[in-house]
């Protein structure tokens, strides 16, 4: 399977999208013939909102953008604003054969330029946003990009999250009515625990991705409650 690109952690998603689970009592019979263990009707509607809570979490994981367009946008605006406060600073390179009457010119345009700027600026109501406060607004944008893609390559990204949750809540439901939640195979029958069982029989029904092996789904589990652990 090939390994996803990382995301932001937001979505503009449609709700209307959003797919929702409704097990019928068939499938409820199915399930429990799995799991070993009859499900009263709390326990079924509590398993019932942690899965569309899943597949909500999941469809907005997948709608959600790459962070490389975050990434991109930063760095555009940081070089935006890093090139006009150069401008800003007359940081504008003189050839060596400027002479020192085109200097004396160029630092009197500058000045005079960012005169007629300030009147104007004095006429809209923004005295307050003249042309220094504008540069030190630009130094503190450029700053702050920095420290925005710093962010955004610290930040950690788990293709795995919205399962994880499942795993956790699923686990939650199960101890809070003292129901079986062990995660490995049974080594004298080879057979999964049955929780690992109840894992599988739902996933059926909502297209999970942990369906290659009842040991891998084991493992996955053990390390879904790993990571809420290390919250």
């Amino acid at each position: 399977m090939p390994k996803r690109r990382p995301t932001i952690p937001i979505s503009h998603g449609d709700a209307d999208d959003i797919p929702t689970i409704a097990f019928t009592d068939e499938k409820w019979q199915a399930i429990e013939y799995e799991y070993g263990r009859q499900l009263n009707a709390e326990v079924r509607q509590q398993i019932t909102t942690v899965t569309t809570q899943y597949l909500k979490h999941r469809g907005f994981e997948r709608a959600a953008a790459p962070k490389e367009m975050a990434r991109k946008r930063i760095e555009r605006i940081r070089r935006a604003a890093g090139d006009l406060e150069s401008v800003m600073l007359n940081r504008e390179a003189f050839s060596a054969s400027s002479d020192e009457l085109s200097r004396q010119q160029r630092q009197s345009a500058h000045s005079y330029a960012d005169r007629l700027i300030r009147r104007h600026l004095d006429e809209q109501s923004l005295a307050r946003h003249k042309l220094h406060h504008f540069r030190d607004a630009l130094k503190s944008l450029v700053v702050a990009c920095d420290c925005a893609l710093s962010d955004l390559s610290a930040t950690a990204n788990c293709d795995d999250e919205p399962w994880n949750w499942w795993i956790q809540g699923l686990t939650r439901i199960a101890q809070e009515h003292r129901l079986p939640y062990g995660s490995r195979i049974l080594e004298t029958s080879g057979e999964p625990s049955p929780f690992v069982a109840l894992v599988r029989a739902l996933q059926e029904h909502v297209s999970a991705k942990h369906t290659h092996s009842e040991e891998a789904l084991a493992k996955a589990i053990r390390r879904a409650r790993g990571r809420a652990r290390d919250k």
